[in-house]
């Protein structure tokens, strides 16, 4: 009997810590898929391009003519995260994933880059 009752212990505490590990049902393909269409219409992006490594890290690259401000990079870096948590149907989706992003440019390459790492701010640097 106290082998039974030790067991049912060991397969909750099971559930428990597998269930609080998950990440959400979210289809972070079509999600990056989503948010290059959106961000493509804007002014200012020439083209887009996204990646997913399978397990945690996302990767997102805007091509733009000239060089945006600090300022301009910024805002469009927002958008980014606005639009993959909006697309994801997550409030929360940040908190599952890394995002490595950048802007570059046709003429100087890599301008801006920014990190989102899992549960901490957003991190931008310029080049």
């Amino acid at each position: 009997m106290k082998q039974l009752s030790f067991i049912a212990t060991v397969l909750v505490l099971i559930l428990l810590v597998t269930g609080c590990n998950q990440q959400p049902n979210i289809d972070i393909s079509k999600t990056l898929e989503q948010t290059r269409e959106t961000l493509k219409e804007l002014d200012d992006v020439k083209t887009t391009a996204a990646s997913f490594d399978g397990e945690s890290d996302v990767k997102f690259r805007l091509m733009v003519e000239g060089h945006p401000t600090e300022e301009e990079a910024i805002s469009l870096f927002n958008k980014v995260l606005e639009s993959i948590t909006k697309s994801s149907n997550h409030s929360d989706v940040w908190e599952y994933y890394n995002g490595y992003f950048d802007i570059k440019s046709f003429d100087n390459g890599v301008i801006y880059e920014a990190t989102k790492l899992m549960g901490e701010d957003f991190n931008i640097s310029s080049n």
